[in-house]
């Protein structure tokens, strides 16, 4: 088994990123239907500084929060990181349960023995947003997606 592989600060700040965009677009997303539309990011995306290139992938005019995340998270660097975030998500899935907490993401990654407990704990601390110990499947599908 391979020795556990120590998980950067700037991974677990990048996944935070990407959490925190997740929760903006919730913010955004004043119905919750999980659309907003491409015109009113493109608004805000340019008042904040973002590019506001062709941010509706499938041209509906409405945006999902993956084609929302993959404007904004791009360029982000995760390292291997978001490998083993896509490698442990069918598992997570498969699990039925709709929270994931550091201590379930590490008995799934650690059958692949390259993560510690306390890294698992960190990364899901940083998209953590209630502090309670634990992170959505939804979002954190969502933040996988953003980073593949």
């Amino acid at each position: 088994m391979a020795a556990p592989r120590a998980v950067s600060s700037s991974d677990i700040d990048a996944l935070s990123s990407v959490h925190s965009m997740v929760e903006a677009f919730k913010a955004f997303d004043s119905n919750g239907d999980g659309l907003i539309t491409a015109e009113e990011l493109k608004a805000i995306m340019a008042s904040l500084g973002y590019g506001t290139g062709d941010l509706d992938g499938d041209g509906d005019g409405l945006l999902t929060v993956d084609e929302f995340l993959a404007v904004a998270a791009e360029g982000l660097d995760v390292g291997a990181i978001a490998g083993l975030l896509q490698a442990a998500l069918p598992v997570l899935a498969g699990e039925g349960d709709d929270v994931v907490t550091g201590e379930v993401l590490h008995e799934v990654l650690s059958c692949m023995g390259r993560i510690s407990l306390e890294d698992c704990i960190d990364i899901i601390a940083s998209m953590d947003g209630d502090g309670d110990g634990a992170v959505s499947l939804e979002d954190l599908r969502s933040v996988i997606y953003a980073l593949s």
